[in-house]
């Protein structure tokens, strides 16, 4: 983060949201990225962080075969791992949107293609459901950390190449500056 006050704030969302939900907290060791995400009002709400996909460090070939996935083994590079997905419960509903977008973006400007996460069931059914974000599973619901997951692919290269069949993506220009830097825990 650029400041000890970003840092200070994204982790008190995550953390916050983590105990509240009873996961594990986990601290990464070399995220790629730390993103805060901001309401239309521009209070921080969310976050979510990145890391680039090793198959040797990564923890979710723990949980299912992400390497064995023809996406993963074909471009390991356009492959990233999301981890402390979180919004803030009073700002859940309706800033789903917002985090997503972030996400999709992000992913476009640095030439990601899939993501690489475990999904909370709710959190998966309403992403199929609502928004229609192209995933896969790579394997079944496991009891992980604190809660069930549902290992998935989230293909977002789809979303920014075809910007126009994802009514609910916020156009970058229009979405409240959020903080990307890269993280120095």
């Amino acid at each position: 983060m650029e400041s000890e006050q970003q840092l200070q704030m994204y982790r008190s969302i995550w953390t916050t949201v983590w105990q509240e939900k009873g996961f594990e907290l986990e601290p990464s060791a070399r995220p790629l990225d730390q993103v805060i995400v901001f309401n239309e009002e521009g209070m921080a709400v969310g976050t979510f962080e990145l890391t680039l996909y090793r198959e040797r460090s990564c923890k979710l070939e723990e949980v299912a075969p992400f390497a064995e996935q023809p996406e993963v083994m074909d471009a390991p590079e356009q492959v990233a791992e999301v981890d402390k997905v979180a919004l803030l419960k009073d700002h859940r509903g309706h800033n789903i949107d917002r985090l997503l977008s972030s996400l999709v973006h992000y992913s476009r400007k640095h030439g990601i293609m899939h993501l690489a996460c475990l999904l909370e069931p709710v959190f998966a059914r309403a992403l199929r459901v609502s928004f229609h974000i192209p995933m896969r599973k790579v394997g079944k619901k496991t009891f992980y950390k604190g809660d069930d997951v549902i290992p998935t692919l989230i293909h977002a290269g789809e979303v920014w190449q075809n910007p126009a069949k994802f009514d609910w993506l916020i156009p970058e220009q229009e979405q409240v500056e959020e903080y990307s830097t890269p993280a120095r825990c």
